[in-house]
């Protein structure tokens, strides 16, 4: 509906709409065509940026200890660099967490050499502990995450020469896929890049 003010036309009639700018009256046809058209790859873009941010959110226990130097050096928050990291880690077949990264950094990082979930939620997993004096008081994280409950935790860290450790997963989390990662935390909270430990599953009592 057009309006009248001093003498000015605003507002829209039929195709045409009416304005202006800095006094100056102008008229402007109405566009033919969306300018934020609902493709196919568009659509697939959002879908992904908002998984990834799903799962930054479920992550975020993790990030938050993994990523802070980096976050840090970027002026960022750890949220923003996690899902700027795993921005591709979304396909058609959902997120690929083999490729989800929660640690980046510095500090030597680790060699998996075995880990297990036994039937009854018992979580085992041994590294290379061979290590210098400069770095044998870093700490071994591990994260266990259960993306059906959207929730992960540390197992409670050990120091790198000592091997190995051991938790007991959350009666609600057996009966689902679970995915382990593991980092190295050194002095000043810098961290080493994560590893992808594996994925596991435990049969309901």
């Amino acid at each position: 509906m057009v309006k009248y003010r001093k003498g000015v036309k605003s507002g829209k009639q039929g195709d045409v709409i009416y304005s202006s700018w800095h006094g100056i009256p102008y008229e402007r046809k109405m566009p033919e065509s969306v300018a934020n058209p609902r493709t196919e790859e568009q659509q697939a873009h959002r879908n992904a940026f908002a998984e990834i941010s799903r799962l930054s959110s479920a992550m975020k226990v993790a990030h938050t200890v993994g990523l802070h130097n980096k976050a840090m050096r970027d002026k960022l928050n750890t949220h923003s660099v996690f899902k700027k990291i795993n921005k591709d880690c979304y396909g058609a077949d959902g997120i690929d967490y083999s490729r989800v990264c929660i640690s980046l950094g510095p500090v030597s990082g680790i060699s998996i050499t075995s880990a297990e979930v036994n039937q009854e939620g018992l979580v085992h997993v041994t590294f290379n502990n061979i290590c210098t004096t400069e770095d044998k008081n870093d700490e071994f994280y591990l994260f266990v995450f259960c993306p059906d409950q959207h929730e992960g935790r540390f197992v409670a860290p050990v120091a790198r020469f000592i091997g190995s450790v051991e938790a007991t997963i959350p009666e609600e989390w057996k009966g689902h896929a679970l995915h382990l990662y593991a980092f190295m935390k050194g002095k000043r909270l810098r961290t080493s890049d994560s590893v992808y430990v594996g994925s596991f599953s435990v049969k309901k009592s």
